[in-house]
Parts: C-alpha cells; structure tokens; sequence
C-alpha cells in the first residue's frame, strides 16, 4: 500500500461546499499514492489525527493568502479569500515542518510556505509586477507558458537533472520578499521566483505552477512526485 496523502480541499464560495480537482487526486494516486482529501475546518482537534493518519500533505492552489497575514493591507486588486482555509493550512504547515513529514505546495500552497516564513506576495501581479509574461495564462492549461530556470544545486535541479524546465502558468499573486530559511529552486526568466524549498527539512517544496493540470505521468510531475511519496514512506 503506498503512502496516504492528506489533500488540502478547494473550497466553492457561491455553492458553499468543498471540493477537488481530479488532477491533484490523480498526481498522488497515479504516482503510487493514496489521495485523502481533508475536512475543511479550523477545529484543531478535528484537523490534529490526520498528522498521524497522514504521511505527507499536499497544499493546493486557491484562494489569495489574507495580506494581513504578511503585515499588509488588502488592495482592490488582492481576489477572495478564505480565512478557515488560511488559518488550517498555517496549522498544518506549521505542525507538519515541526514533525519533519514531507510536504508538497502548489501554487497558493508555495505562497502560504513563504508568508508562513515571513515572507510577502505581490498581491496582483499584473498591476505591480510588469513582465512580458503573461503568469495567468488562458485554458487549457496542460502547456507550457513559459520557462523556468533551476539554480544549481537547488532541490529542483537536483531532482530533475536539468538547469530549466518549461512551466504552465495560472495565478495573479506571487512571491515578493522571500521567507527566512527558504531556498529558490526556480526561477522564471523574467525574474519571478517559482520554486522554493526548505533545505533544513526531509521534504519540503512548493511550486509555483500546476502540475495537476499537466498528465499525472509526465516525466517532470514523475521525478517531482517519485521524490515526495519516497519521503512520505
């Protein structure tokens, strides 16, 4: 039996209801992994079994982070938010660094690692983050935007063997000051920082864009989940 995974859940403000898109289930579970999605809640003793339950956590992509969380006031351009979800996944990053289990952030996941360090986030990037790239591409989004590069020695580059990557793109906030302790293991040709990991940790990465809208089976989302689920055992 491969390792359970606990999946942060997406949450449906109009309809009220969580929910999951089938690319991040299809990421764990075609890659060797068992997909458990979480409860949405901030009932700490709802949320603290799964620590035990689970061996690594999935963050997923959603929601902006509440600026105030990183000592800022909210701007008309900064999107909703979802406060249950920021202050459940601040548990967990914080419970899950502490016991050193593995722990893979996507998109608003890799933003909340890096506030959860005390770093901040450009809170709309169109509007004060200017680049001939466009970070919020157009469906479908199973291709690549544009490229990224790998720092050598980074956790990426280490992973994947290679000095870049190409990468889809689908997100309006992104990385501004990075959080104390972490490491940049991407880094898009414009300058945006995409990848960063927490090298004192036994696995902690988050990316900034969406390996589940690629196929689950690719060699890149292989090399990246082959090396979390080998961390969760």
């Amino acid at each position: 039996m491969g390792p359970i995974i606990g999946v942060m859940p997406l949450y449906d403000e109009d309809r009220d209801s969580i929910w999951l898109l089938p690319g991040y289930q299809d990421l764990i579970e075609q890659n060797g992994g068992i997909p458990l999605i979480l409860p949405l809640t901030t009932n700490k003793e709802t949320l603290r079994p799964f620590l035990s339950i689970c061996s690594g956590f999935l963050f997923t992509g959603g929601q902006d982070v509440d600026p105030a969380l990183y000592g800022e006031e909210k701007q008309p351009v900064c999107g909703p938010q979802s406060l249950t979800r920021d202050e459940m996944e601040l548990f967990f990053m914080k419970e899950v660094i502490a016991e050193d289990k593995p722990l893979l952030a996507i998109c608003r996941g890799v933003q909340l690692l890096n506030v959860l360090c005390g770093g901040t986030l450009y809170q709309d990037l169109p509007s004060e983050y200017k680049s001939k790239i466009d970070h919020h591409m157009k469906a479908p989004y199973d291709q690549v935007q544009h490229k990224g590069d790998l720092p050598e020695d980074s956790l990426l580059q280490q992973l994947l063997q290679r000095d870049e990557m190409g990468v889809n793109s689908y997100h309006h906030q992104g990385i501004k000051d990075l959080g104390a302790g972490l490491e940049v293991t991407a880094i898009s040709t414009d300058g945006l920082i995409e990848g960063i990991s927490l090298p004192d940790a036994e696995f902690v990465l988050g990316v900034q864009w969406h390996p589940e809208f690629f196929n689950a089976v690719t060699v890149e989302n292989q090399a990246l989940m082959a090396a979390f689920l080998a961390a969760c055992k």
